[in-house]
């Protein structure tokens, strides 16, 4: 049976799906080589975040302090005012970890690589045009996260699947997730302000309570007062000089004064929060910004930190109904949205996705 000329023509792609995929090809032409890079050059050293999680492991099992070096203790040439600068529950995660062969060295770096490349991919599939045009400058810091086995790599396909459960309905599952990833490394407590704002108010309980429970884990797992230890810790990266990269160094730069640099993270985090907010009735735009201050707000940027910009383009990978993302009560109702919400939608590369 032959084709009708409308079936011929709706089987070929639209100019913007070739200029989306053109551009995911690019972006993942990019991330390849910077992949392929750092394998042909990587040492048989353990890398250097996955080294350290490692050390904290491993002290805790001797019975010395987190965040402390003790007698006999190796160091970490990425360390150096603490022996760690994490939540504690990274150092309590990894001590079942270090009773691996090799200290769970390429077990936990094979699956940050895996969770890290299978994010981008699912977000290449589902929005192919601002994934590719997003990962030809984060390339770069994608690979370097994978090379080091940051935590990032869990944050990524974690904050995914997160808003994915939100998406459809599951608030609970997405606030646990957020709780979890909140403990083992700060800067995705913002997503707690964002279930706040969006009248998620009973999965942002979830979310804390999941984090009490984790702190009591953690407690358990190290000391009794660990937390008062890490408060110490992560009030000396607040107070440190701001990092080299980001807007610091970019005001920096500009010759601005020292105490505007200094400030500029908190500014930018406070910024957000209220700019989060005042979009909190589009829940995905809210959602973009919050994935932002991931990285924007914190004082220590490191290379591998602005790869955590890819979570924004979750609400146009899975965009959101406008009747699941009402959950304020002063909301219009528009019937329109409610009957179509995807109506003018052509392909998933140009869907806005934040209403």
């Amino acid at each position: 049976m032959m084709k009708t000329p409308g079936r011929q023509a709706r089987a070929l792609p639209t100019p913007f799906q070739l200029l989306g995929w053109g551009m995911a090809t690019i972006g993942l032409a990019c991330l390849g080589f910077v992949t392929w890079y750092w394998l042909s050059n990587a040492s048989g050293q353990t890398p250097g975040d996955t080294h350290n999680y490692i050390l904290a492991g491993l002290r805790l099992n001797a019975g010395h302090q987190l965040y402390e070096y003790g007698p006999g203790d190796p160091r970490s040439a990425w360390s150096a005012t603490y022996a760690l600068f994490s939540p504690p529950l990274i150092g309590v995660l990894f001590r079942p970890i270090v009773l691996l062969p090799a200290n769970g060295q390429y077990i936990w770096w094979l699956a940050m690589d895996v969770l890290e490349l299978g994010a981008a991919v699912a977000l290449v599939l589902r929005a192919p045009l601002a994934t590719g045009i997003a990962l030809i400058p984060l390339s770069l810091c994608v690979g370097m996260a994978m090379q080091v086995g940051n935590v990032d790599c869990l944050v990524l396909p974690g904050l995914l699947l997160a808003w994915c459960w939100i998406v459809r309905g599951h608030d609970g599952r997405a606030a646990l997730v957020i709780g979890l990833l909140a403990s083992l490394k700060l800067t995705p407590v913002i997503f707690v302000w964002w279930l706040v704002v969006t009248g998620r108010r009973r999965a942002a309980g979830i979310a804390i309570a999941c984090g009490v429970a984790l702190a009591v884990v953690a407690i358990v797992g190290s000391e009794p007062l660990i937390f008062p230890r890490f408060y110490e810790v992560a009030m000396t990266n607040l107070t440190a000089p701001p990092s080299d990269l980001g807007p610091p160094a970019l005001a920096r730069a500009a010759g601005l004064p020292n105490l505007f640099v200094s400030w500029l993270p908190r500014g930018i985090l406070l910024a957000g929060a209220l700019a989060m907010w005042a979009s909190r009735r589009r829940p995905g735009l809210s959602w973009a910004i919050g994935a932002q201050l991931m990285w924007l707000g914190s004082p220590v940027i490191a290379i591998h930190t602005p790869a955590l910009a890819l979570v924004a383009i979750a609400p146009l990978a899975w965009p959101m109904a406008a009747s699941a993302g009402r959950r304020l009560r002063d909301f219009p109702r528009d019937a329109a949205r409610e009957v179509a919400p995807n109506a003018g939608r052509t392909w998933p590369g140009i869907a806005t996705g934040l209403d």
